[in-house]
């Protein structure tokens, strides 16, 4: 049995401060992606940006009791119900996505948001209804190796699941990363290359 910090569980709370530090995490983890360089093309200001960009995120998660983590915060998963992908406006402000061109920097903003929007209208168009978003997977660098993303994704498909949802749907921009969710059984719905960025992506699916 693992030990207890390497136990993934579902964050039905988190403080303000605790947020913030699980938006550090993923901002550390994606620190190196071939997509959120293009995004953030500065590496000294990098992990800064994205933690500002990953904050609505983990918030808009936690609304939906979509986070799993584990016990000592290395790892987690963002997951969201498949029609909440989009913010409406109210979440906009209180999630605080409304303020990312102004904290990640406009040029920065368009990069990022121009090709998540083309990303999305092709996720709407093939997924069925039913479905649940795996949003973002990260694994803090230190704690790389020890199988902490393998059992944040079974606890997020499991939580999927014992809520009734029919499939789980994922995107990734890093080619690396297809093969890995290959053997934790999603198939490649399709890969496309959306003109606005220039940049490949991956949509992936599973039935629950």
């Amino acid at each position: 049995m693992l030990p207890p910090t390497h136990t993934a569980l579902t964050a039905v709370d988190l403080t303000v401060s605790e947020q913030t530090a699980a938006a550090q995490v993923l901002g550390q983890a994606f620190a190196k992606d071939p997509f959120m360089a293009h995004v953030f093309p500065d590496p000294s200001t990098r992990v800064q940006h994205l933690t500002a960009l990953f904050l609505p995120a983990v918030r808009h998660s936690l609304h939906h009791d979509g986070i799993e983590m584990t016990a000592d915060g290395k790892a987690l998963a963002l997951w969201v119900p498949g029609d909440a992908v989009h913010f409406n406006p109210l979440q906009l402000i209180q999630e605080g996505a409304i303020w990312l061109p102004g904290t990640i920097g406009w040029s920065a903003f368009k990069r990022f948001y121009g090709h998540d929007m083309a990303c999305e209208q092709t996720l709407q168009s093939h997924a069925p209804e039913n479905f649940a978003y795996l949003w973002v997977l990260g694994v803090h660098p230190e704690a790389k190796g020890q199988g902490l993303g393998k059992r944040v994704l079974r606890s997020a498909m499991e939580a999927m699941r014992r809520r009734g949802y029919s499939s789980c749907f994922l995107r990734t921009e890093n080619p690396n990363n297809v093969g890995m969710y290959q053997h934790f059984g999603f198939q490649q719905v399709l890969t496309a290359t959306p003109a606005v960025s220039g940049h490949q992506y991956w949509l992936m699916a599973q039935d629950l």
